[in-house]
């Protein structure tokens, strides 16, 4: 979230499904024992990444803010998660993407292929109109990843 327009409200749950069943998280806390979680580097307007280790789970979020138009530019976030490799089958991970406003304000989904979140347009009093577009997950060594 920007310090400064107040956006929509974004944000990211994610479930790594293990044997025995797994845990939804949405926050990182001290007392949830993980190894590391925080940002890497953040200049708090117009770049960040922070890097989560939940178990053998590596998650790093990165966002970049372009400048221009009338509400102070577009945003970019790209979410990567890697798995150290134990020798075993690789987990299934969920994630989780959601988005809200704040107050009064529209969202409406656009699904491809009726599947697929491929866009949120919206109206906030603050931005007008916008749209959030979701580009389709990829994978390392050109492998086509599982998704919804």
């Amino acid at each position: 979230r920007t310090r400064l327009v107040p956006p929509p409200c974004a944000g990211l749950m994610w479930l790594e499904q293990r044997e025995g069943g797994g845990s939804l998280r949405h926050t990182c806390e001290q007392s949830d024992g993980l190894a590391r979680y925080g940002w890497l580097m953040h200049d708090g307007q117009r770049f960040g990444a922070q890097e989560i280790r939940d178990g053998r789970l590596r998650l790093r979020t990165e966002f970049v803010k372009r400048p221009g138009g009338d509400h102070g530019g577009d945003w970019s976030w790209r979410v990567t998660a890697r798995h150290e490799d134990t020798g075993g089958p690789a987990p299934l991970l969920s994630l989780f993407f959601y988005v809200a406003t704040d107050g009064q304000g529209t969202l409406r989904p656009h699904l491809e292929n009726g599947t697929r979140l491929a866009a949120v347009t919206g109206t906030t009093e603050e931005l007008g109109s916008f749209t959030l577009t979701f580009l389709r997950p990829t994978a390392d060594g050109g492998d086509e990843p599982a998704h919804a």
